[in-house]
């Protein structure tokens, strides 16, 4: 068994290999994808800003912080390592395509994707055009339909396209995309992204280990629980959901508040 299962991916860092690690973040991801590509480069350029040689010695003292979920995020997730289960990657509700690393030190960089870069995508990449009409690389969507759509609706709505079209010319933009997505890769930094040099409070951001908090059982429905998680009520010792607390949740990709049902004791 390695020591370092990340060392292939360290090597290819190390060697600026860019293409080589746009492929492993798009195994993770699960298909082709420009934001994809674009969160490896950012990553990229915040270690270079940051002067990180090795993420294997940073462990638990870097931080990344992105303002909205997505694609982005797994570009970044697999070339920093960084993740929601290690509690070093942190995602801000904003809706941005922004990336900011931060070391233990408190020094941090801030990489923004230029809006002037990502308006020229289909400008620079014409033969995608049919599926990329919109301003900033945004799928065209029918006006009938609402957006955002789910990932069932955006199938459906390119099933429509591949009858409504040539199959074969489908299929052939569908290699211009992958082509596309390889040039994307091959533009200069400054030309994609805006670099900002910050100081943060570390302490905020630090990465917790979670087999270091103690577990409480719900006295109500009988779940393992964190004990930060933990509601006092009726002096039990209650999870959110029993306790009828309100909580925040990732769906959609955006964070929302749910509302506390009804209060759902089922003390014995």
């Amino acid at each position: 068994m390695r020591t370092n299962p990340r060392q292939e991916i360290e090597k290819m860092i190390e060697e600026n290999n860019i293409r080589g690690l746009f492929e492993k973040a798009s195994e993770f991801h699960g298909h082709y994808c420009h934001k994809v590509a674009y969160g490896v480069k950012a990553s990229l350029m915040a270690l270079k800003e940051l002067e990180i040689k090795s993420l294997k010695e940073e462990g638990g003292k870097i931080v990344a912080i992105t303002d909205s979920p997505g694609p982005f995020c797994n570009g970044i997730q697999v070339v920093l390592g960084l993740s929601l289960g290690h509690s070093d990657f942190v995602i801000r509700d904003m809706g941005k395509l922004v990336l900011t690393l931060l070391k233990y030190d408190g020094s941090a960089v801030k990489v923004t994707l230029r809006p002037e870069f990502l308006d020229e995508f289909s400008r620079r990449n014409p033969e995608i055009s049919p599926i990329f009409r919109d301003s900033y690389a945004t799928i065209s969507v029918p006006e009938d339909k609402s957006t955002p759509l789910t990932i069932t609706q955006l199938k459906e709505l390119m099933t429509e396209m591949v009858s409504a079209n040539n199959s074969d010319e489908m299929e052939q933009m569908m290699v211009f995309h992958s082509a596309m997505i390889m040039k994307e890769l091959d533009i200069p930094d400054e030309e994609m992204f805006i670099v900002e040099k910050k100081r943060l409070e570390f302490s905020k951001y630090a990465p917790v280990c979670q087999c270091t908090y103690p577990i409480i059982i719900c006295e109500s429905c009988g779940d393992v629980v964190f004990k930060p998680y933990i509601k006092i009520k009726n002096k039990k010792n209650l999870c959110i959901e029993c306790a009828a607390e309100g909580y925040n949740m990732l769906a959609k990709g955006k964070i929302i508040n749910i509302k506390p049902p009804r209060l759902k004791l089922k003390l014995k």
